[in-house]
């Protein structure tokens, strides 16, 4: 069985917790272990990073005390962790995401109702 492990970040944990048990579910019918670890906020991101070799980002763009965008270039700063794939996301359909991370590769902007069928076109 294949295993994907995505670091969620998002201060809405039971909306990010809700959203990964659907994920969790169409994982498995593609014989898929989804493996999620979330955060809060992207305080430590990088250390986090480092520490789990992850195969994806999902990170939030609303949450204290910094904008998700910081935390992607946090990430992006460390240039061993380019490759990581990073879904930015946001509830907000007026925040122009893509300008906010347009100079950095290998992220995916997405609207909230849109993001597991993002997460799913990206990681199963």
């Amino acid at each position: 069985m294949k295993v994907i492990k995505l670091f969620w970040i998002d201060d809405m944990e039971n909306w990010a917790d809700s959203a990964r048990i659907n994920l969790e579910i169409v994982a498995g019918k593609y014989k898929i272990k989804l493996k999620v670890i979330h955060a809060e906020n992207g305080e430590d991101v990088v250390q986090q990073l480092n520490a789990i070799n992850f195969d994806g980002v999902i990170m939030d763009y609303n949450m204290e005390p910094y904008r998700g965008d910081k935390y992607i270039d946090d990430i992006r700063f460390e240039e061993h962790l380019g490759h990581i794939p990073i879904i930015f996301y946001s509830q907000d359909n007026t925040t122009d995401l893509d300008s906010l991370v347009e100079k950095h590769a290998n992220v995916v902007t997405v609207y909230r109702p849109n993001l597991e069928d993002k997460i799913k076109e990206l990681f199963f």
